[in-house]
């Protein structure tokens, strides 16, 4: 069963923690205030050690750049593909504008 789970219904489509509600960019918040693993756990028991590190991963895996995807499909050089991966790209920056303006502890208003 994967960790990180997208489905329409829950948290808008938003990617979250094995469809438990707990949406990636929530998990990550919390780790980026300070909070350990072990006492977002405690405050949130159904979270496992290992879906902190699938929303560290996804969150990685985001992230990286064009030319650093691992597995990119054997004709990556078509221009469908960049356009595709382009757009991808530009929806994912978008993901982390709206969680960097959602943010009060990173970006206080």
């Amino acid at each position: 069963m994967p960790r990180i789970t997208i489905h329409p219904a829950i948290c808008e489509g938003q990617p979250t923690v094995r469809g438990l509600r707990y949406p990636v960019w929530q998990v990550l918040e919390w780790l980026a205030s300070g909070l350990s693993a072990d006492k977002i756990q405690a405050a949130h028991p159904a979270l496992e050690p290992e879906d902190f590190r699938a929303c560290l991963a996804f969150a990685a895996g985001r992230l990286k750049p064009l030319g650093r995807v691992a597995e990119a499909p054997q004709d990556e050089k078509t221009e469908q593909w960049l356009l595709g991966r382009q757009g991808q790209w530009l929806a994912e920056q978008e993901f982390l504008k709206q969680l960097w303006e959602r943010s009060p502890a990173i970006n206080p208003a």
